[in-house]
């Protein structure tokens, strides 16, 4: 029996690897060379220390695990559907990737068993 993608999963699946791939590519850009601690300390601060400042609040208050947390669950309990189920995927990669491993860890196992858990529709061309 052959089935196909769904395009909302190969939709996902870019996302995922998109969003993934950016994250660690501006955290070795932005959060990881300490000069960028210097440099967003001066003033006037660069346009780029803003959204750094944003991630580096996210990651201290724990925001990436408990997001990828939240949607892992509704991801698992197929509440959105792949939409969510990937993002639960996406944002637990960025928690992950921001120290926030413990709930971003389970939210993106959570989001990718609800993901490849979902019934599959019959392929018709075969």
């Amino acid at each position: 029996m052959r089935m196909a993608l769904r395009r909302a999963d190969s939709i996902g699946i870019a996302v995922v690897l998109i969003l993934g791939a950016g994250i660690f590519a501006y955290r070795a850009a932005y959060i990881e060379p300490r000069m960028w601690g210097t440099i967003c300390a001066a003033a006037p601060r660069p346009l780029a220390c803003e959204p750094r400042a944003a991630l580096l609040w996210l990651q201290r208050f724990y925001l990436w695990g408990w997001a990828a947390f939240g949607m892992g669950v509704l991801g698992f309990l197929r509440i959105g559907g792949v939409p969510v189920q990937a993002a639960g995927v996406a944002i637990g990669i960025a928690a992950i990737a921001n120290y926030n491993a413990n709930w971003g860890a389970v939210g993106l196992a959570l989001g990718l068993l609800g993901w490849i858990s979902s019934p599959m529709p019959p392929d018709h061309a075969a």
